[in-house]
């Protein structure tokens, strides 16, 4: 099997397992309850490495496209460095706080644009910039191809190594007793981009140790979110136990037993 098809085969098994899981959908925009945590800061932190590795590889005065941009979280910083930005997201709720981000700050070099990226304008960018965005796209190739179109110069592409929540997959299995299968990261995209014969450069930007809980809630609210559990008492008791005998305790904070770092990586084309 190709790359590309062992990732569009792997992408689409990831969500109709998860969908399979939600039973009570709250709203058609994921992203609607997860703005907040993607709304930059007024005075921006450059020495964020994301933010830093990219104004490192953009030229000054440059048009950005920021694909999957969100609330702005990096593109609203560099168009406070004078970038003409453009961001383009499929979620409205985030586009709807990017615009009043950006509005807020008086910037006049940010424009958006609500669109999933499959149906977005054709147009060309010095550089388009693309974080945590691929990992669940399924048609992989034309994605790919398309930002490679795109571009005048290069295209950003800032990932992980692998799926940012694989570090919860034994608690998955352990909790509904199937293996979770996990969308893949920055590894098998590499894979893909080969396959394509599309000439790349590869980055190592970043290692983080994997999340750290400092309170037992803290924890069970983020890993029955990120394994779609309503709040019924059964479910969440049953987490709570699980929980109790995985999770290990260190320095009064709750780790996971992994041994294992995630790697921010990035590919430039």
């Amino acid at each position: 099997m190709s790359y590309i098809k062992k990732w569009e085969k792997t992408v689409v098994k990831h969500h109709k397992q998860s969908e399979s899981k939600i039973l009570h959908k709250q709203s058609d925009d994921f992203w609607e309850d997860k703005v907040e945590g993607f709304i930059p800061p007024e005075l921006p932190d450059f020495n964020d490495p994301t933010l830093s590795f990219l104004r490192t590889h953009l030229s000054p005065d440059s048009s950005v496209l920021d694909l999957g941009g969100g609330a702005g979280r990096l593109s609203i910083p560099l168009a406070q460095k004078n970038h003409a930005v453009t961001i383009v997201d499929s979620s409205k709720a985030m586009i709807m706080s990017a615009d009043k981000h950006y509005k807020y700050l008086g910037l006049k070099n940010v424009s958006t644009y609500h669109s999933p990226w499959e149906e977005f304008e054709n147009n060309k960018y010095d550089y388009i910039i693309c974080a945590h965005v691929i990992y669940g796209v399924a048609n992989i190739k034309k994605f790919i191809e398309k930002i490679k179109s795109s571009i005048n110069r290069n295209a950003i592409i800032i990932m992980y190594n692998n799926y940012p929540q694989s570090h919860i997959s034994d608690i998955w299995e352990l909790y509904y007793q199937e293996q979770r299968i996990n969308l893949p990261g920055i590894t098998e995209l590499r894979d893909v981009i080969e396959e394509l014969d599309i000439e790349y450069k590869f980055y190592n930007i970043e290692e983080f140790d994997l999340p750290t809980f400092d309170n037992f809630d803290s924890m069970l609210e983020s890993i029955s979110s990120q394994m779609f559990l309503d709040r019924s008492n059964k479910n969440i008791e049953k987490l709570t136990k699980i929980l109790k005998n995985y999770m290990v305790v260190k320095n009064e904070e709750f780790v996971f037993p992994l041994k294992e770092v995630r790697k921010l990586q990035a590919i430039i084309l």
